[in-house]
């Protein structure tokens, strides 16, 4: 992986370069430096980083400046912001960088801290794609045929990212995320092919694949059910209703074994069609779940057409909570919103400790993020899982003491 550290002050990109050498792999990874953001394109030209690390205030061209070519040059690397500035100006590039497409890590301040670097490296580390492919190779152009090939070659699989209770780090589900896997060009990113997906209308077609993967390697959950992302339109499509209806009567435990998890900002274009669907499934004791909450502007209206049994805080808000009063608001308005409902509530985005124990103590059920597992192939998830139950019961033994101590100082 090619890292490109973009800093002015010479003291500071110094520690960080050496912070960096001690985390890295050596043999396959290599650190680059920059001094500003007109020396720092040419260095992406020249590297084609994978990780950038920016400083925001910085002489001749400055670090949001630069940011705005590399969305113009569509950079798809990762991208960690470190700076001193305040938090007002750091949530306004984060609002900035989302709203270009950029992939933004997080904020790493400074004086630089080991254990949040060491975080945001491996989250970058674990986004990188398989076979070590160049990242003009990811930006392929698909076409039609490209996604139908894609289909009967098998090229798309499924990934389960783990979904675990907050109170007790038990793992209770997961949700399928699809990748394709080119044999050239490694993993292909999701915003490359699932557009093509809805145009050709393969939505159901992709969500009956995940289905019976998830039968196919049930053994691997133990009974834990899988979150499977359906659009609008699939839900109201009756031969995708009738085809998990005929699975299910080959599989009498199929509700058991996974939900629909509806995105929030589908609309749908017939509330009788959605009840119908809704109505079919629920009959057969599959239940329905609606994915970023609070995105779209029928978030509430969809609630009371649709029996929701469980809802997901949007990744946005969740990861600006600690620097953002008013996501902070948002969350906690929610999960109130939810407890009255009798509605089970679901993280994302929790990618380290801090965003893990604010959540914990706003009573919020479930969470899922990297700080808790990247999406995995199947065969992974048994050693993650035994990785995690020592992880985890060392967080709640760390809670616990703090909980105590704090009491204890109370008094």
């Amino acid at each position: 992986m090619n890292i490109l550290l973009i800093e002015d002050h010479d003291f500071q990109r110094q520690v960080l370069a050496t912070q960096l050498a001690h985390l890295i792999d050596p043999n396959q990874d290599h650190i680059h430096c920059a001094t500003n953001g007109v020396c720092g394109l040419k260095a992406v030209a020249l590297y084609q980083p994978q990780l950038l690390f920016c400083d925001l205030n910085m002489p001749q061209m400055d670090g949001i400046s630069f940011l705005g070519h590399l969305a113009e040059q569509q950079f798809t690397g990762a991208i960690i912001i470190t700076s001193a500035l305040n938090a007002d100006v750091l949530l306004s590039v984060n609002k900035m960088c989302k709203n270009y497409g950029l992939n933004l890590l997080g904020t790493l301040a400074k004086p630089t801290h080991l254990e949040q670097l060491k975080q945001l490296l491996a989250l970058a580390v674990n986004q990188q794609p398989l076979g070590d492919a160049p990242i003009s190779a990811l930006q392929l152009a698909l076409t039609e045929q490209d996604i139908i090939d894609a289909f009967n070659a098998n090229y798309l699989t499924p990934y389960y990212q783990p979904i675990v209770n907050l109170k007790t780090g038990e793992w209770v589900a997961s949700e399928a995320l699809i990748r394709f896997i080119h044999p050239d060009y490694g993993i292909v990113p999701a915003s490359n092919f699932i557009q093509h997906l809805t145009q050709i209308g393969k939505d159901s077609h992709l969500a009956l694949l995940i289905i019976n993967h998830v039968i196919s390697h049930q053994a691997i959950f133990e009974g834990r059910r899988v979150a499977v992302n359906i659009s609008a339109k699939t839900l109201v499509e009756r031969s995708f209703i009738n085809h998990v209806l005929a699975l299910h009567n080959q599989y009498p435990q199929l509700h058991h074994w996974l939900y629909f998890e509806l995105t929030e900002s589908d609309l749908f274009e017939s509330a009788g069609k959605a009840l119908e669907a809704a109505a079919r499934l629920g009959m057969h004791g599959f239940n329905l779940s609606i994915d970023d909450f609070g995105t779209g502007y029928s978030s509430l209206k969809q609630l009371d057409i649709l029996p929701f049994k469980s809802l997901k805080l949007d990744i946005s808000f969740v990861q600006a909570m600690p620097t953002n009063y008013t996501a902070k608001v948002i969350i906690e308005t929610c999960l109130l919103l939810a407890h009255r409902l009798n509605l089970t509530v679901i993280a994302e985005g929790v990618e380290d400790i801090t965003l893990w124990l604010k959540l914990q103590k706003m009573d919020c059920e479930l969470a899922q993020g990297y700080f808790i597992s990247p999406p995995l192939p199947f065969s992974q998830i048994p050693i993650w899982h035994d990785q995690w139950q020592q992880r985890s019961q060392q967080l709640l033994n760390n809670s616990a003491s703090k909980e105590i101590l704090t009491k204890t100082q109370e008094r």
